[in-house]
């Protein structure tokens, strides 16, 4: 009988924030703040909520990052006390698998 391999991934939680691109500076601070070391930005186009905001390119941001449970929590209760009432702010997670899990506390 084998030993079973210990697996080559663990479980985080990938959170998504779709932003109005105004709030890049304000927004990268608190994810800091929030415990959040590493994230993907890129300029993102749409219509959200109808607004007309949408006609400018670039107009929003898709920020992305790779957390534990706990930082994910940190994350979307901080959006929902800061942002999301005020700013065209939407912000999701999900569960997801990654590689070397020990760089996404």
């Amino acid at each position: 009988m084998t030993t079973p391999e210990k697996p080559a991934w663990t479980e985080r939680r990938l959170v998504t924030i779709i932003a109005e691109a105004v709030l890049e500076d304000r927004l990268l601070a608190d994810l800091r703040r929030w415990g959040v070391g590493g994230l993907t930005v890129v300029r993102a186009e749409g219509d959200p909520f109808g607004s007309r905001v949408g006609d400018v390119a670039g107009a929003f941001l898709r920020l992305e990052c790779v957390v534990g449970d706990a930082t994910a929590e940190r994350v979307l209760n901080g959006l929902a006390a800061s942002y999301l009432e005020r700013f065209k702010v939407v912000a999701y997670d999900h569960s997801v698998r990654v590689v070397r899990g020990a760089k996404y506390p």
